[in-house]
Formats: C-alpha cells, sequence, structure tokens
C-alpha cells in the first residue's frame, strides 16, 4: 500500500513539472524569450548632433559638446556598496543622492538608467576602469549643447529644454523620444525641426556577466541642419556691453536686405544654465525672477510707448495727405490748450515758430499737438499701420507680440468709450494707448532710411547650403517731397547744434536719427533713439531702447554713437 502511494506520488509530481514545462515553454514562452533577450542584447544609442549656429564671417556660436554620463543597469548590479562607495569617492557627490539613484533605477531594471550626468573627463576614465570589476556600471558619452559666448545673444540664440510628457505624445511621429532637449526660445526653437538630429544607434550582444561579445546591428545618426546668420558677433558684443546694468534693447539691421547684424536685450542670461544639471538653482532663480523678466525678449516681446519716436508716422502722414506743408507753421509758447486741459511741450519756454523740419530737430510737442488735431485720428491710426505698427513685423524668432494702434474702434470695444480730440493730441507725441515694440520702431526708421520702402528682418541667411530668399522690399508709395522733408528734419536731430540727438553725431560720417522720451505712470521715462547712416545711402540703421533711462537726447544718443563708430571699423559705414 505504501509503495503504491509513493508512486501516485512520484506521478503527480511528475505531471505538475510537466505541467509546469508546457506552461513555461508555451504560454509564457514569449515573455521569457524577451526577459533573455533583454539580458542578452543591448541597444547603444548615438546621438544625432544638434546642428551648429554660425555668425555672418563663419564664426562659430553654438555647437555641441561631448558630455559624460554614468548610469547603471540594475539587473546586473551585484555589489550595491562597492558601487556606492566608488561613485561617492570618485565624483564627491552625497552617498543619500545615489542611493536614490539606485532605487529609481531598480523600476528599469535591464535598462541602463543615467543616475549622474556631465561629469569631468578624468573621472570619467576612471570609473570606465573600474567598471570592469564593478558589475552593472556604465559609463557613456552624449552630445551637450555648448554656447561658445556665454551669455552674449542670448535672447536671439535661445536655449533648450527637456521635453515634456505633450510634447513627447505629441513629437513621437517625428522620432522624439523621452529625455530629449528641444528647442525653448530664440532661434534654438524657432529652427528647432531643423537643427534637430535623428539618433541611432548600436545593438551589441553581452554574455551572463554584461561583456561585449559581437555587434548585430548599426543605425547610422543623422545630425541636424546647420545655421548661417545675418548676426556679427563682434556687433553683438559691442550692442550687449552697451546695455550691461541696464533693462532695454538695441537692434542693428540693413534696411536694405533686412538683415539683423546685430539683437541685444537685456538683462541677459547664459543659456549655459539650462544645459548643465547642476545649474537647477540658477535656472529657477531666472524663472522666478519677477522684477527683472531676465527671459524676456525685450526687442521683439517688451511694449512700450514710443514717444517722441512717432512724431515721424505723424509728420510723414500729415505731409502724405496735404494736411500741412513743409512750409506750415505753427507757434510753440510752450503749451497747448484744449478745452479745460492744457499739454506741456519738454520745453518749457517754447520754441517759438516751428515748421515741420524744425519741429523734428526740436522734437516739439505743440507743433505735433496742432498737427495731429489737423490731422485726425483716423489718418494716424492708418499711418501707423502702413508703418507696420500694431502687427508683427515677422522677425525668424518666436514670441514676438504685434503691440496696440488705437482708434475709435478700438476703443469702443477695449475700452467700452468714444474716442476723444485730447486722445488724438496725446497720440501726436506718441503717449496714451499706444504700444509699440523696439523690432516696430527699427523697421519704421529703416523706411525713411531707403526712403520709403519697406523690408522683413530676419535673423537666418542660410540652413546648410540653401539660401533663404528675404522678402523683397515693399514700395510704402509715399512722396518724394514728404519723405524729404522728414530726412531734413531727422538729419538736423544728429547735426544741428541744437538738434535733440546731437550726442550721436560723428564727424566722419553723416547721421540721422529721432530721440523720445516717453513717459510712464510707473517711475522714470522710457527712453529711445532710432538712425541710420550713411545720411545719403543708409547702409545700417539702429534702435537704441532703456527702461526708465531718462530722456533720449542723453544715453541712447551716445549709445548709438558709439555703435555707429563700431559698425564703421567694422566695415558696414
Amino acid at each position: 500500500m505504501r509503495e503504491k502511494f509513493l508512486a501516485i506520488l512520484v506521478r503527480l509530481l511528475f505531471i505538475m513539472l510537466a505541467l509546469a514545462l508546457v506552461y513555461i515553454q508555451g504560454v509564457r514562452h514569449a515573455y521569457y524569450l524577451r526577459l533573455s533577450k533583454d539580458n542578452a542584447i543591448r541597444i547603444i544609442p548615438i546621438e544625432g548632433q544638434r546642428g551648429v549656429m554660425f555668425d555672418r564671417n563663419g564664426v562659430e556660436l553654438v555647437s555641441d559638446r561631448m558630455s559624460f554620463n554614468v548610469a547603471i543597469v540594475y539587473q546586473e548590479l551585484k555589489n550595491k556598496r562597492k558601487l556606492i562607495r566608488l561613485l561617492v569617492n570618485t565624483l564627491g557627490i552625497k552617498r543619500k543622492d545615489i542611493e536614490d539613484a539606485i532605487d529609481k533605477a531598480a523600476e528599469r531594471p535591464y535598462a541602463p538608467v543615467t543616475i549622474v550626468e556631465d561629469i569631468d573627463r578624468d573621472k570619467a576614465f576612471i570609473l570606465e576602469e573600474e567598471s570592469f570589476d564593478v558589475r552593472g556600471l556604465v559609463v557613456w558619452t552624449r552630445s551637450m549643447r555648448n554656447y561658445i559666448y556665454g551669455n552674449v545673444g542670448a535672447h536671439l540664440l535661445g536655449y533648450l529644454g527637456e521635453i515634456s510628457d505633450a510634447e513627447l505624445e505629441r513629437g513621437k511621429k517625428y522620432g522624439y523620444r523621452a529625455k530629449d532637449m528641444i528647442g525653448r526660445d530664440g532661434l534654438e526653437k524657432y529652427y528647432d525641426s531643423y537643427l534637430s538630429g535623428v539618433d541611432g544607434g548600436t545593438q551589441i550582444q553581452v554574455d551572463n556577466r554584461g561583456r561585449f561579445v559581437r555587434t548585430l546591428g548599426l543605425k547610422e545618426p543623422a545630425n541636424g541642419k546647420d545655421l548661417h546668420l545675418t548676426i556679427d558677433i563682434n556687433l553683438q558684443s559691442a550692442c550687449d556691453k552697451a546695455l550691461e546694468g541696464k533693462r532695454g534693447a538695441i537692434i542693428i539691421m540693413d534696411p536694405n536686405t533686412g538683415e539683423v547684424l546685430a539683437l541685444s536685450s537685456s538683462p541677459r542670461f547664459d543659456p549655459n544654465s539650462f544645459v548643465r544639471p547642476e545649474d537647477s538653482s540658477k535656472r529657477l532663480k531666472l524663472i522666478r525672477n519677477r522684477s527683472m523678466y531676465p527671459l524676456l525678449n525685450r526687442a521683439i516681446s517688451g511694449l512700450y510707448q514710443p514717444g517722441s519716436v512717432f512724431k515721424i508716422v505723424v509728420a510723414m502722414s500729415a505731409l502724405d495727405t496735404g494736411r500741412i506743408e513743409r512750409q506750415t507753421r505753427f507757434n510753440c509758447p510752450g503749451s497747448f490748450t484744449l478745452g479745460k486741459r492744457k499739454f506741456a511741450c519738454w520745453k518749457e519756454e517754447g520754441h517759438n515758430s516751428q515748421n515741420v523740419v524744425d519741429a523734428l530737430m526740436n522734437s516739439c510737442n505743440v507743433f505735433f499737438y496742432n498737427t495731429g488735431r489737423v490731422l485726425g485720428i483716423d489718418n494716424i491710426e492708418a499711418a501707423a499701420k502702413i508703418f507696420g505698427f500694431g502687427k508683427a513685423t515677422g522677425i525668424d524668432l518666436p514670441g514676438e507680440v504685434k503691440g496696440v494702434v488705437p482708434g475709435r474702434l478700438w476703443k469702443k470695444r477695449v475700452k467700452k468709450d468714444s474716442w476723444y480730440e485730447g486722445d488724438t493730441v496725446n497720440l501726436s507725441i506718441g503717449q496714451g494707448y499706444i504700444l509699440v515694440t523696439p523690432i516696430q520702431v527699427l523697421e519704421m526708421i529703416s523706411v525713411v532710411a531707403n526712403n520709403g520702402m519697406a523690408v522683413k528682418p530676419h535673423i537666418v541667411k542660410r540652413i546648410d547650403k540653401l539660401d533663404i530668399s528675404p522678402s523683397p522690399p515693399r514700395d510704402l508709395n509715399f512722396s518724394k517731397n514728404s519723405m524729404k522733408a522728414v530726412r531734413s528734419g531727422l538729419y538736423k536731430v544728429v547735426n544741428a547744434a541744437n538738434g535733440t540727438g546731437k550726442r550721436a553725431k560723428l564727424e566722419e560720417i553723416a547721421i540721422a536719427g529721432k530721440t523720445g522720451t516717453a513717459e510712464n505712470v510707473e517711475s522714470a521715462t522710457h527712453a529711445w533713439f532710432c538712425g541710420f547712416a550713411p545720411f545719403d545711402n543708409a547702409k545700417i540703421s539702429l534702435v537704441v531702447f532703456l527702461e526708465h533711462g531718462g530722456k533720449g537726447g542723453m544715453r541712447p544718443s551716445e549709445i548709438a554713437k558709439d555703435i555707429f563708430s563700431i559698425a564703421r571699423s567694422r566695415g558696414y559705414l
């Protein structure tokens, strides 16, 4: 009886074993096959490098550099204490940080999981040698963005950031992967699809100790396309330096082609801070700074009242519509009265009798109060839009805002109120509801610089070997006499003894321009200077804007003079 029971038990055990084998090799075959492959086959990614950015003279501005990273394959990790001790002693990082990183790597036991990024090259070699004795340790390389000139040109070049889950979901079909770095601002964002490389990889077989056996396959990576810019890094550096410690913007452009030679916004930031892992605290400070807004590109996204630089629009419109002539004169006693309200001129004793040329030279408010009333709001609004205000210029940078050109319908819709004559008087000197960006003011002065032709500002000249054809200049159809009168006034602004922009004067080259001082309710006035040179055959136009910078005829004019001088030394004038 006992032997019979044992025989039955043995049969049952064999049946259970057979069923287990059927389950493992049949039902669970695919699962265990995948585990086996995961343990024997590795995919080593090879990144496609991001495209390089060059200035107009072929100077490298942004490229990729080699970064060394430490990863672990948790399933192969046999001696956790030895690994932690090695990383603490070699890299000098906290034990707790390594322990937390290892615990996180346990969630993906069969794949290399990065735990420390961008380590020193010499330390990487030390760890590479130790990896033969410390199973599970992997040292691998990847490309890291390098902004060669630091914070120079930060707002136009932009920066990178790790792709979000939502962006990854939308971008999977375009080849984006988790942990990819994508453009977050500037050219990096605007041209991200061109700059991004396509990753490749090597498939290898390893033995049970994780050692290389053979290569199974290779997919070559493809690098991103290079950008060749219109920017001159020397002019860019000069503009950035001129704004040091200030809030504002400077832009230089060829008024005949729209090529932007420099675009500076201040305060600046170092785009490398968004690349290096150890700079996370710096990134948070930049993002959370609500007083200086260092990430704001004031050149294209800052909205301000234009002040007296807007008088160019009013003068051109009044002359072109025949509401005034070059000889038309208005007396300036120092103020202008409309009903019970008095509007002041900046010169308390007044400018006496003025025509349009003298009024531009002296920036006489009273002349333009009178001119604005004669012209009317509808004509002023139309002229502002012809010059490009109230809409984006279309420059190849993200985040450009269109500003505000007020009028009857605008005020009714936005302010729920009627338009009054006092609004027209205020707008005539660039005050009131109007809001513009520095790039729009540059576009306006460029129209005057090339005698009535409008161009589209742009920064990228070539993508790899493909030239980008700029938009052809548009004729705004201003009369020659109107343009001649306005240009005469702007010439006197800089070159006459009592011109408001005389601090911008250079003896060796004729400069024309316009100053602006825009009042605001918060604090000190904003300060503007816009101009072009040479006067008879303009090669460059520029705008200098300082937030709360006082008077446009002071520091902005002086900065403009310095920049024109540097441009001349660089062969642009």
